[in-house]
């Protein structure tokens, strides 16, 4: 009796310790997972953190740029200010949005925020300012060779540009030259402009240098210099000397030469080249050859002015004659380096050339003094009581004095 009531103690015992153990198991699990899942959803207050990877590219031509920035967290974008797009969720990593379309301007003030499931708002990351330019690039080319006639100054040069100005070189507009080929020299005359150029380029203007028409020539060399005198046109070059009597529509080959410039006074054309050499001609068709004394220097530019022929080159050379270009003297230029072009006004010679721009004391081209050093022009002439000056991208100067340059263009 005494070890039945022994095992039945024992076993009630037993059957307590393993429903307390299973009571407390099952509580356990289900108190910790309640705990955990309350404590995840309430106390999420981390916020994103924004920064930039790629800013816009400044000044950028495209009216919808792109900009890239990082985010820790995904979340909602916002845009402040002058930007926006139609981008607006964020991923956690890199994200890339394109701006809607802006105009043309400077944006200082563009920022972006993210926004995370939780409500967590991030830092304001500020868009490092930018200019957007969709302006077409614009490209400058060489100007070689201006004249002035019927109150307008016309240059042209490379590519068959042609700049007009009717103000005295203050503003400038665009001619039409038809071409593309380099135009070289240019000259006025009965009411016609006239310019040469590359492979025998020749155009002639009726409408001040705006639009253009081709002459005829059979001629496909290189022509650098041209001038009107006694109604005719001539124009020279590397190899042959040209002439038209009809402004320009038609020209002759006359003779085979090597000349840079060409000019006319006194009921005569006088033409400079290489080799110092110098040409005369009382009408254009028969020339004679000159001594110049400048044998060893290129001849590059020549004009006319008070009775006077000057003629200009390397190594800073310039000659003179006092008798239609038939004898020629020396005069002292003060510099070494080449003078491309010269020309006569308000009673004085002015030259210019590598970063050189020399002037005469008085009209009789005997004295010249350096006036400027830094810039460097192709070519000058005179008209309006102003000289203008033409160089490279377009670079335009006038002057009243050959002292003082103010710079007009671009």
């Amino acid at each position: 009796m005494k070890n039945v009531l022994f095992i039945f103690l024992i076993y009630c015992f037993s059957f307590t310790i393993i429903s307390c153990s299973r009571s407390s198991d099952g509580g356990s699990s289900t108190t910790s997972t309640t705990t955990d899942n309350d404590t995840t959803t309430d106390n999420d207050t981390t916020s994103p953190i924004i920064v930039v990877v790629y800013p816009v590219t400044t000044p950028t031509s495209d009216p919808s740029p792109d900009y890239t920035f990082s985010s820790t967290k995904e979340g909602t974008i916002t845009y402040g200010g002058s930007c926006s797009s139609g981008t607006t969720s964020a991923t956690s990593g890199n994200n890339t949005i394109t701006f809607l379309t802006l105009s043309d301007g400077t944006y200082i003030d563009c920022t972006i925020t993210v926004t995370d499931s939780a409500g967590n708002v991030s830092n304001t990351l500020e868009i490092t300012s930018f200019t957007v330019d969709t302006t077409p690039t614009r490209t400058y080319y060489d100007l070689d060779g201006i004249t002035f006639g019927n109150n307008t100054f016309v240059a042209v040069g490379e590519s068959g540009i042609v700049r007009t100005s009717s103000d005295n070189g203050s503003s400038w507009d665009n001619g039409t030259s038809g071409t593309t080929r380099e135009i070289y020299e240019i000259a006025f005359g009965d009411s016609t402009f006239v310019s040469v150029g590359r492979s025998g380029t020749n155009l002639y203007s009726i409408d001040n240098g705006s639009t253009w028409s081709s002459g005829t020539t059979t001629e496909t060399s290189h022509y650098y210099g041209v001038a009107n005198g006694d109604n005719i046109f001539v124009a020279v070059g590397n190899v042959n000397i040209l002439k038209s009597t009809d402004n320009g529509s038609n020209w002759t080959t006359i003779t085979t030469n090597n000349l840079n410039d060409v000019t006319f006074g006194n009921s005569t054309f006088v033409g400079c080249g290489v080799d110092g050499s110098i040409y005369t001609s009382a009408n254009g068709s028969s020339w004679t050859s000159r001594t110049s004394g400048a044998s060893a220097n290129f001849l590059y530019g020549i004009t006319f002015g008070n009775n006077l022929f000057l003629s200009v080159g390397s190594a800073g050379k310039l000659i003179k004659s006092t008798d239609n270009g038939s004898s020629w003297s020396n005069v002292n230029s003060q510099v070494s380096t080449n003078l491309y072009s010269i020309a006569y006004g308000n009673n004085i010679f002015v030259a210019v050339g590598s970063k050189t721009v020399i002037a005469s004391t008085d009209n009789t081209g005997s004295t010249f003094g350096i006036k400027e050093n830094t810039l460097t022009f192709n070519d000058v002439t005179f008209g309006n009581g102003v000289f203008v000056a033409v160089a490279n991208d377009e670079i335009i100067y006038t002057s009243t004095d050959g002292d003082s340059w103010t710079k007009v263009y671009p």
